[in-house]
């Protein structure tokens, strides 16, 4: 699903012109950049959460010429999945912890 799909859905569902349907989209993910951009946390219940971090900086092989090259650190956005997404999208039911029998 690409954003043009994600407001035409939007708009089918909600009724609204495919034009607001895209600037609501496009005002979303502005706030979560915002949001990422300040150092902030973004979470969604049920669906997961967005962190921004520091990727370090490392020296990598250049493929073709075998160099050694420096990769300089940048930023990066992790996404940890929500259990509840996990279990949406998961092929079987979750397997339930086992309970172990204690020896005393």
């Amino acid at each position: 699903m690409n954003l043009s799909q994600l407001a035409l859905a939007i708009a089918e569902r909600f009724a609204i012109p495919e034009a607001q349907a895209k600037q609501i989209v496009a005002f979303t993910f502005g706030k979560i950049t915002e949001t990422l951009k300040s150092g902030r946390r973004v979470y969604f219940r049920d669906f997961g959460a967005f962190t921004k971090r520091i990727r370090p900086g490392k020296w990598v092989r250049h493929p073709k010429t075998g160099k050694m090259i420096w990769i300089p650190p940048g930023p990066a956005v992790r996404f940890g999945a929500a259990p509840a997404l996990l279990g949406a999208i998961a092929l079987r039911k979750p397997r339930q912890p086992s309970r172990r029998k204690r020896r005393d």
